[in-house]
């Protein structure tokens, strides 16, 4: 059949204009490579409908109906959903040499018919190779020249990713966590959910410890081979949340969005920043090589106090419940630190964390007296030094009691935060209306100046170290928090006086990772196990904690991730943190065998790069961890299942030691004891362990030769 004319302009146009084009059916595809990474994009519509590389294959094949790059959304009286997207609309794609340029003079509105502002939203997203030599980097402007403002963006807008690992093994990779999308059920069985309520559609909203979307980055794949991505805006108070949505008509093809909730006024212009794009063959710590790369430029690492950086982790004991007035019926004095550090030290514990010596939500900072003086507080501080233990302080100031709003300009709140076991409810009550108070946003001068006043005279008396409730502050562009710019003041003091001092805080923000480093030294978040290692393959600071009540398979997997453990062993119906150690035996064997493990292999946490079960080429049948140390490996295997087992682990060595032929392989018991040595070839290099109890650990250390 011949060609209608307008189609064979069509044709000859993106040849002359990209000089690489094939061409499927009526797609109309423009494809290119860039640094290994071939992109297919819609000529007419300059949406992306293909991605591959050789380590993954296709990664994404999408129909020019249902294909993105660039949406927005654009709501107006006529239509509140109206969205302005590439996929209705006209581009110009061009290519010159490592940089191909689409542009789009008006992005076309996804209803007819339907009465639009004047003017237009014009765009243009730019695809050129990145210099690492294998990356490829997105960045978009948009230009709001209409007159309705523009309140959400969606860049990169990626349609038509498949399962290309398989549906099991295919996984969305993030900081601190990981999900595989394609396993995510529409709705639970034998259920029948409202439609409405986020049918197909899954968040991962940006945030500080507590979220799966912690960094700027994330990896699509599996242990073979993946596409990393994250987002050169490090330092910025906008960091994107991240959606995926999969259809019912289709739910092997997913839809992966970067959202940035941000509003563009008419005459107004919006930079994306620069997206990389990695593909890289193995696992996601491969791909996220580029990415920290970047991080090390624009963040320096920050000196940890040896202790918290060499160190198991730390204990947290809760002195008193806040309502509490009568001495004996608190679970800790002053006079009991010097005993407890001793008990911490005896388990390899070096930090200790006092939850509630000082008064809730007040300012000025005062003790409670029912735990005894200033100064017997001072004292325990000093000789829990003695027993090599760091004692730490937590303040809650950010949230202050009606009383104490006043004096910053602040409105009486009505928020609670009260806890008690002789309340009903035990947590925030709803009648018990005297500790309402509200929060003191981190810009109010006056409470910056009292905060450091107040600190200051705690350094000066000799509290050196605090950890922090809730550290947050109001995102201002171009400049640093105001809250980080005041913890480095108190922090430089306490230094001077004291080196090894130390500042822990709970990681809330979007984007905090990015500042937490400069002042936090280890993070007290309300977590249990978390896959988080990402976040510690990119960063040196924080330490990540990880809480622990009693589970020595939580000490082993916390080790074994490099997790900074917060211990807090409890009495029957007593708050956590409100036992001895010793008081659960097998909680104490745990963390006395974890500490003597981390000092054998000390550099390779310390000094190594972690690599998560990205050690690995093939999914193991047991809890896998993996560091990496110039020319050596450390593999960390625990048998975290009820029944013992003989645990083999594949490895594609030559992607960690190119050069190697043959490797020189240490095994370890789960005491550190050397069993064997063997000496194997690199190449499709596996091996296998003793036979494993469960929570039993085992090491195979690994050096080229």
């Amino acid at each position: 059949m011949a060609l209608k004319p307008r189609r064979v302009i069509a044709r000859i146009t993106c040849l002359m204009l990209l000089g690489l084009t094939a061409w499927a059916g009526e797609a109309r595809v423009c494809t290119f490579r860039l640094n290994g990474l071939d992109i297919g994009v819609d000529c007419q519509t300059g949406s992306v409908i293909r991605l591959a590389s050789s380590a993954t294959g296709v990664i994404l094949d999408g129909a020019p109906e249902s294909a993105g790059l660039l949406e927005v959304a654009y709501p107006v009286d006529s239509f509140a959903p109206m969205r302005l997207s590439t996929r209705f609309s006209t581009a110009v794609v061009a290519q010159h040499g490592k940089e191909v340029m689409i542009k789009w003079d008006k992005l076309g509105a996804s209803r007819g018919g339907v009465g639009l502002p004047p003017g237009q939203v014009s765009a243009q997203v730019i695809i050129k190779a990145a210099d690492d030599g294998r990356s490829v980097s997105l960045q978009c402007r948009l230009e709001n020249k209409s007159s309705n403002p523009i309140p959400q963006v969606l860049f990169p807008d990626l349609w038509g990713l498949k399962p290309f690992a398989g549906v099991s093994q295919t996984q969305l990779r993030f900081a601190r966590g990981v999900v595989q999308p394609f396993q995510v059920p529409f709705r639970a069985p034998d259920s029948s959910p409202p439609f409405y309520a986020e049918n197909g559609w899954q968040e991962y909203p940006a945030g500080g410890y507590y979220n799966l979307n912690a960094l700027r980055w994330l990896d699509y794949g599996s242990l073979r081979g993946g596409l990393s991505v994250f987002q050169k805006k490090w330092g910025t108070p906008d960091a994107p949340n991240v959606l995926t949505w999969r259809s019912e008509a289709e739910p092997m093809s997913l839809r992966l969005i970067w959202e940035h909730k941000t509003t563009l006024e008419p005459g107004e212009t919006w930079e994306s920043g620069e997206f990389w794009l990695t593909p890289h063959a193995g696992g996601w710590a491969k791909g996220i090589e580029a990415f920290r790369e970047y991080v090390k430029k624009v963040s320096p690492a920050t000196a940890l106090p040896p202790h918290v950086r060499d160190g198991s982790g730390f204990q947290t004991i809760w002195m008193t419940l806040e309502p509490e007035t009568d001495p004996a019926k608190v679970p800790f004095r002053f006079a009991d630190i010097p005993r407890v550090a001793a008990d911490a030290s005896a388990h390899g514990i070096n930090e200790l964390n006092l939850w509630f010596p000082v008064k809730d939500a007040t300012l000025p900072l005062a003790i409670h007296t029912e735990l005894g003086s200033f100064d017997e507080l001072l004292a325990g501080v000093r000789k829990a030094r003695q027993f090599g233990v760091n004692v730490a302080p937590f303040i809650s100031i950010h949230y202050l009691v009606n009383s104490c709003l006043g004096r910053y300009g602040v409105k009486p709140g009505n928020e609670d935060w009260n806890f008690h076991t002789e309340l009903i409810p035990q947590f925030r009550p709803y009648y018990l209306n005297k500790w309402y108070g509200g929060w003191v946003d981190s810009g109010n001068k006056l409470w910056q100046q009292d905060v450091l006043d107040n600190l200051s005279d705690w350094i000066d008396r000799g509290i050196t170290s605090v950890s922090w409730d809730q550290f947050s502050w109001n995102p201002v562009k171009d400049e640093k928090p105001d809250l980080v710019s005041l913890i480095e003041k108190v922090r430089s003091r306490a230094r001077a006086k004291d080196p090894e001092s130390t500042f822990s805080a709970e990681s809330l923000m979007a984007g905090g990772f990015e500042y937490d480093g400069e002042v936090v030294d280890y993070t007290w978040d309300w977590v249990d196990y978390v896959d988080a290692g990402p976040l510690l393959n990119v960063l040196q600071a924080p330490r990540l904690n990880c809480n622990v009540e009693d589970s020595p398979l939580v000490v082993k997997k916390a080790f074994s991730e490099d997790l900074y453990l917060n211990v807090m062993p409890k009495k029957p119906d007593r708050p956590n943190g409100t036992a001895l150690i010793n008081e659960k035996p097998a909680l104490a064997a745990a963390l006395k065998q974890v500490a003597s493990l981390r000092k054998l292999f000390l550099p390779y946490f310390t000094h190594g790069t972690h690599l998560g079960e990205s050690i690995l080429s093939e999914p193991p049948s047991a809890f896998v961890r993996g560091y990496q140390l110039g020319d050596k490996l450390l593999i960390i295997i625990l048998n975290d299942h009820s029944a013992a087992e003989y645990v083999t682990v594949h490895s594609d060595l030559p992607s960690w030691f190119p050069s190697a032929a043959s490797c020189h392989v240490k095994y370890y018991d789960g005491s550190g004891e050397l069993l064997e040595t063997t000496e194997r070839e690199c190449a499709h290099w596996y091996g296998t362990t003793r036979r494993l109890e469960p929570s039993e650990l085992s090491f195979l250390e690994i050096e080229t030769r």
